[in-house]
């Protein structure tokens, strides 16, 4: 781990991170009251009830897409993982969203009511929302629980869950998944072909970093799932059914 945690030691000592983009995108998830802070120590990991070594690979990775590897979470079990899933989910729906929406409402305040870029922005937040919202409900309803049931390695209760949900596999699930990343950055570049208004530049300037963030939160997300949680989760099936 070649930044934030300066001086993790087996002895406790306290943590000192840098206050980067990688630690507010993480730590958030786990604690929002804390995730503004500065300073960290072994303890008050331990007291947020998450694996400490889960966090320092997310934070590596936010630091550096490009250094992922499937293999550097074979550790952690896939419940670990699936927590992480379903507290990004409740993250994006409950504030990053939130952010945004508040963001582009101060913006619209200064454009004539013909501008092309409302049409934009309304197609935002009108199909993009609710096609994010309609991929998480899709995933907390039936593909999280799955993945639990396949991990309890019991094969009464995985088949109790796919008679609740016929017609669900996880094969399917991949076949029709889209990553809704992709549709976000077709957002962000149409926003970038619009000069805001002299009164309005800050929250424009805002809105394009916000949109940014949230791709890039969205990719790493993606990573996690489709090259570890999805392929882990099919070996499961098929050991379990073989």
């Amino acid at each position: 781990m070649r930044f934030l945690f300066k001086a993790f030691t087996l002895n406790q000592t306290l943590l000192h991170m840098e206050t980067t983009f990688a630690i507010d995108q993480v730590m958030v998830r786990y604690d929002l009251d804390k995730a503004h802070r500065i300073l960290y120590s072994y303890d008050a990991l331990k007291q947020l009830d998450v694996n400490h070594a889960f966090i320092m690979q997310l934070l590596d990775l936010f630091e550096n897409e490009a250094s992922f590897k499937a293999e550097n979470f074979d550790a952690f079990s896939l419940a670990v993982i699936v927590d992480y899933i379903q507290k990004t989910h409740h993250y994006y729906l409950s504030k990053k969203l939130l952010e945004i929406e508040q963001n582009i409402t101060l913006l619209l305040k200064d454009y004539e009511s013909q501008h092309p870029l409302l049409a934009v922005l309304h197609n935002f937040y009108t199909r993009y929302h609710k096609h994010l919202a309609d991929h998480i409900q899709e995933e907390e309803a039936v593909l999280l629980p799955y993945i639990l049931a396949l991990e309890s390695k019991n094969l009464t209760i995985t088949n109790s869950f796919k008679s609740m949900h016929v017609g669900f596999s996880l094969q399917h699930f991949i076949e029709s998944h889209h990553d809704v990343e992709d549709d976000l950055n077709v957002a962000r570049q149409a926003i970038l072909k619009y000069n805001p208004p002299a009164t309005n530049s800050t929250p424009y300037r805002i809105l394009l970093s916000q949109l940014q963030a949230l791709e890039k939160d969205l990719a790493i997300h993606a990573l996690i799932e489709d090259h570890v949680l999805i392929p882990r989760a099919l070996q499961l099936e098929r050991d379990l059914y073989n």
